[in-house]
This record gives structure tokens, C-alpha cells and sequence, in this order.
């Protein structure tokens, strides 16, 4: 069912609403990784730095999940705001399309790249048998991430925020209780972290497969009604390609940075794991706020009510802000606890590292709440995943990483050098974020440019 609170009525109240079910989600999704960690960690803290060497590699690979989670509430929430729901359903066919030919792309290219991309990393020897085990099998997990993250943006270009979350809660949950089984009953050791992960997502894509047909819902999918045309793939790709692009220079400068942080030793970049999970929890409403914006930003614009759109983006502003203050000031309280939660036996060492990184995290948090707004609420929502490319690459590639090498070369600042040039990429990258705001070619929708063009199809010309 499609909410109404997007177009009219009380904003606050409509985005807190689609808002608290992705928070929700976010929340398990956390906690399953913190569990997941917690599991990892009983079998040492180096194996807790083994997946978080890797992890920025999947990140790369799952920047695709991500260009076309944004191209897809782009595409479909401007088209339902326009009331063109027959264009809508024809681009969530092509986008299926789309993800099943990139998820076997994905896993093929990874499997065929696990040495050269450890030895790439410069891998310590101490992780690197643990580290490939884990890659190796999370690599098969392309299906079922971009299957369930397909499924629940269409969900959500349609202002049901609900259907999507329920179901990746239940792959959360799942993989929480077969990770112990497959660690430690099966004696899979790291790689059963991996496995747990692959086999949760895909006993759910039967279902959001289903529930993706169905036809009761203004988004659905129908191979019959809407066969592939290249003009629909073509739109698709030019809002995917920069949405993905600027996601996978974004998390490959997180490579380079977990490259930096391994020159401090496998210790450092266990540290680096275990406050990320924490961090990541301070995180999860302004994600959350942030994912529902784009939303309200195409269906507006879409509907041709810019000054709503505009009110949207400063109410969702207003609500990052509140929320980030004070769970920055509480997660300041908890740091210590924290670490001792995942790794009980952790040393001095792992613990003032952790201590380290977190404090610098989490002064990110305001800074966190308001590029996300921007970039994935207002440019993504707009359609100008241009400048979502411009500003995940500036981010990483023009601030973080320079400043990094300034740091590294040229102060005695140690690893404090690579959090403090952190704390200051993402400052300067709000600053430029908001003046391409104020440029105000955002109002202006990029998806109804691009597909003024098209022929609508016959369901939406019977609508009319």
C-alpha cells in the first residue's frame, strides 16, 4: 500500500513512519554482525581482523547492489509519483534483468581474483589463510544480496518500507543462529561465518521472487508484459553506472585506507573491525532517514512539488541531527564495555586502538547524517546520480586518501592520522555536498529528462 503522507500532510510524522522499519532492519542487521563477531571472535581477535581486511572488498563488489537500489526508487518512485504505473512496473522488470546478470558476473569475477586480491593487500601471513576462507565463500552471495535489496527498494520507491524489512530481518535472523552451527557444530571455522551468510539470503529469495509478481502491488514484475528493450536499459545504466561507480571508488579508497591501517599490524585492523560495529550502531537512524528521503524527493518531484521536496530534505535534517548528537554522546559512554563484549581476552593494545578509532567515529556522526541526506536522499531520490558519483569519489579519492599519505609521510601522528583524516573527508565533503544543494539543478527531476523520450506503456496509456 502506498503512503500517503509522502505527498501530503505532516512530514515529520510520514518519514519517522517509512523511517522506523528500515531503523528497525538496520538495527538487526547490526546486531547480527555484532553477534556474527562476537563468534568470530571466540575463535580469536586476528580472525576478527580477516574479515575485516576483506570486507571493503565485498563492499566494491556490492557497490552494483547499491547503484541499482538507487536507480530503481529513482526510476520507479518519480514514475508513481507521476501516476505512470505501467512505466513503473516495465523498469522494475528490466532492473530483475539487470541484477541476475550482474550476481553472476560478481561471483564468477571474485573467485576467479581471491589470491591476487589478498596479495594485492599486502595481507599479513597471520590472516591470510582465514582471510581467503571467508572470501571465498561470501563470494557466492551475490544472488541473494542483490535479489533482497532489489526487492525491498521497489518495495520502498512505492512507500512500503515494511515488506522489504521484514524479509531481510528473517535473513538476518537466520543467519544468526546458523552461524554458531556452521563455525563451531560443523567445525567450519570462518569459512562457516561465510556460508551462514550465503545460505540465510538465499532460502529467502524464493519468496521475494513471488512477492515481486505480484501483481496487486503498483510495483510488480511481468516478463510477458514488459519484454527487455535496450532504450529502457540504456536509462537504467546511466543511473546505475554513476550511483555504482562512485560506491566502488568510494569503497576501494577504504581498501587503500585498510591497506594504511595494516601497516600498523594485524591488531590494528582488528581494532578497526571491532569499533566499526559499534560505530555502525551510532549510524543506523540517520541511514535510515536518509533511505526514505529519496523517496519522498522522487514521488514530490515526480508530482511536480518541489517546495515539498525541499521541506522534506530540511525536516530529514533536523531528525539526523537530534539523533546523531545523542547517540554520539552515548556511544562515548560505552566504548570501553564495547570491546570487551566482543573480545573478553582482548589486549592492551586492542583496546586503546579500538578506543582510538571509535572516538574519531563517532564525531562523525552529525557529518555522517548530513552527507547521507544529501547524497543517497536528495541527488539519488532526484535522479542526478551524477553528482552521488562526484561526491562518493571526491570523499575518498580527493580528501581521505591524500591526507592519509600527508599524515603518514610527512607527521608522527601514527594511525591517529588515518582517523583524523576520517573526521576531516567527511567534513569537507558535507561542505561540498550542500553547495551543489544550493545550485538547486536537483529540483529539476533527471529521471522524467530521461524518459520523457520513451513510449509509455499500454497499462499506463489506459490509466491516462
Amino acid at each position: 500500500m502506498q503512503e500517503k503522507g509522502i505527498l501530503q500532510g505532516n512530514l515529520t510524522k510520514a518519514l519517522l513512519r517509512m523511517a522506523v522499519p528500515l531503523f528497525v532492519l538496520n538495527l538487526v542487521n547490526s546486531l547480527y554482525n555484532i553477534i556474527d563477531t562476537f563468534w568470530v571472535g571466540q575463535l580469536g581477535e586476528l580472525q576478527v581482523g580477516a574479515v575485516s581486511l576483506v570486507g571493503p572488498i565485498m563492499w566494491c563488489a556490492q557497490s552494483v547492489a547499491m547503484g541499482l537500489s538507487a536507480a530503481a526508487i529513482a526510476l520507479l518512485s518519480t514514475r508513481l509519483g507521476a501516476n505512470q504505473k505501467g512505466d513503473a512496473c516495465r523498469f522494475a522488470t528490466a532492473l530483475l534483468y539487470f541484477a541476475i546478470g550482474f550476481a553472476i558476473v560478481l561471483s564468477i569475477g571474485t573467485l576467479l581474483l581471491l589470491h591476487p586480491i589478498l596479495s594485492w593487500l599486502d595481507t599479513p601471513k597471520e590472516i591470510y589463510d582465514t582471510s581467503y576462507q571467508y572470501l571465498l565463500g561470501i563470494s557466492f552471495d551475490y544472488i541473494g544480496l542483490l535479489m533482497l535489496n532489489l526487492y525491498m527498494a521497489m518495495r520502498q520507491s512505492a512507500g512500503d518500507s515494511r515488506s522489504g524489512v521484514k524479509l531481510n530481518m528473517c535473513a538476518s535472523l537466520l543467519n544468526a543462529i546458523l552461524d554458531p552451527i556452521f563455525i563451531f557444530v560443523f567445525h567450519f571455522g570462518i569459512l562457516g561465518a561465510a556460508i551462514a551468510t550465503v545460505v540465510s539470503k538465499l532460502v529467502m529469495v524464493p519468496i521475494a521472487w513471488r512477492r515481486l509478481h505480484d501483481k496487486a502491488f503498483p510495483v510488480h514484475i511481468d516478463f510477458r508484459a514488459y519484454p527487455f528493450h535496450a532504450a529502457d536499459g540504456k536509462i537504467i545504466l546511466k543511473l546505475c553506472i554513476p550511483a555504482a561507480s562512485g560506491q566502488f571508488l568510494e569503497n576501494l579508497g577504504f581498501v587503500i585506507m585498510n591497506k594504511y591501517i595494516v601497516y600498523y599490524g594485524a591488531v590494528a585492523i582488528s581494532a578497526y573491525g571491532v569499533g566499526a560495529k559499534m560505530v555502525t550502531l551510532a549510524y543506523i537512524p540517520v541511514m535510515s532517514i536518509g533511505a526514505v528521503l529519496a523517496t519522498f524527493v522522487g514521488q514530490n518531484l515526480g508530482a511536480g512539488n518541489t517546495e515539498r521536496a525541499r521541506k522534506a530534505f530540511h525536516t530529514a535534517m533536523k531528525l539526523s541531527t537530534l539523533f546523531s548528537s545523542t547517540l554520539t554522546i552515548i556511544g562515548m559512554l560505552v566504548i570501553t564495555p564495547f570491546i570487551h563484549l566482543f573480545v573478553p581476552n582482548a589486549s592492551t593494545q586492542l583496546m586503546e586502538l579500538t578506543q582510538e578509532y571509535a572516538f574519531f567515529a563517532l564525531l562523525c556522526g552529525v557529518f555522517m547524517g548530513w552527507y547521507i541526506n544529501l547524497n543517497d536522499g536528495v541527488f539519488n531520490g532526484s535522479g542526478h546520480t551524477n553528482y552521488t558519483f562526484i561526491l562518493s569519489m571526491m570523499r575518498l579519492w580527493a580528501f581521505r586518501i591524500p591526507m592519509i599519505l600527508l599524515f603518514h609521510r610527512f607527521t608522527s601522528l601514527g594511525i591517529t592520522g588515518i582517523w583524523l583524516a576520517m573526521l576531516l573527508s567527511n567534513i569537507f565533503e558535507c561542505i561540498l555536498a550542500q553547495a551543489i544543494y544550493l545550485r538547486h539543478r536537483w529540483e529539476h527531476s533527471a529521471i522524467l529528462t530521461e524518459t520523457e523520450r520513451i513510449q509509455p506503456s499500454e497499462e499506463t496509456v489506459k490509466e491516462i
